[in-house]
């Protein structure tokens, strides 16, 4: 058993060995999961962001496209929607 100060501000500091064990980072999410009676569990949680982000990364894997053919889809893609929008070639600017 582990006990954890609660700092003034709300602040907790879980100690080196928890962040080891669980591969835990600073900037990292818990997840209070409250159980009634006084009573709950503090849960490592990804972000939704890393989440969507590792999926998204996945299904480019999946699919083999690289950073780069995404990059220069979206670069063709910005300059298509500005001809579109200002009739003019974005390269004239």
């Amino acid at each position: 058993m582990t006990t954890i100060k609660l700092r003034g501000n709300g602040t907790i500091t879980l100690p080196p060995n928890v962040h080891k064990k669980y591969k835990m980072k600073e900037g990292g999410f818990l997840q209070l999961i409250d159980v009634g009676d006084g009573s709950f569990f503090l849960v490592p949680r990804e972000s939704k962001v890393m989440e969507i982000t590792g999926g998204i990364a996945k299904k480019l894997k999946d699919a083999n496209i690289t950073l780069d053919d995404l990059l220069e889809t979206l670069d063709d893609e910005l300059k298509r929607y500005y001809e579109e929008k200002y009739g003019k070639n974005s390269e004239d600017l």
